[in-house]
């Protein structure tokens, strides 16, 4: 009987230390993965609210707001109200990217993308064009923003656009507004 109870004694005290071991090996993929969720989070409510900001601001194109004589709409306010409704999630001055283009016709083929030639320089004319409409005329607004991944693995499967001063592993959100300007004066 003693023996038995030495052996169980000694065995206990082999395992005091696998509950930590087994603690670590669980807690960091559960920790991993919890950053994961929150930053995946946070991409798309960002997504979420960059194409609400997008669409209420345009608005003030269509219905002639913006065009209006009294108080006309410059491209620096008009990419101002769209941060503002952004709620402090972005870094408006150097990742957002807001480009309102009038057509007079529907346009055919593809929209140029700004970060075709490998880089994207906030307020520069050719990856921020501001063209004032009219009435009646076709007018798409896009607004992109370079959102940075940190988490590891999450970077790589998320990840859609790598380049220029941003580095790699970035999210690219874009939202879109298209319509015809409403008959105003």
């Amino acid at each position: 009987m003693a023996l038995f109870s030495r052996r169980r004694n000694m065995a206990r005290r082999k395992n005091r230390g696998a509950t930590a071991v087994e603690f670590a090996l669980i807690a960091t993929p559960f920790v991993f993965m919890i950053f994961a969720l929150i930053e995946t989070m946070l991409v798309f409510f960002t997504q979420t609210t960059l194409e609400a900001a997008v669409a209420e601001e345009s608005r003030k194109i269509r219905t002639g707001q913006a065009q209006s004589t009294a108080a006309p709409i410059s491209q620096t306010q008009f990419k101002a109200n769209v941060c503002n409704r952004l709620y402090g999630l972005a870094d408006c001055t150097n990742r957002l990217f807001v480009l309102v283009e009038a057509f007079s016709a529907v346009p055919t083929g593809p929209l140029a993308q700004p970060w075709t030639d490998g880089s994207l320089v906030p307020g520069s004319a050719a990856d921020e064009p501001y063209q004032a409409s009219t009435s009646g005329q076709m007018v798409i607004v896009r607004s992109f923003y370079v959102w940075p991944l940190l988490t590891p693995g999450l970077s790589n499967a998320l990840s859609n656009y790598s380049g220029g001063a941003y580095g790699s592993y970035n999210r690219m959100l874009v939202a879109t507004s298209a319509f015809r300007n409403e008959p105003y004066e």
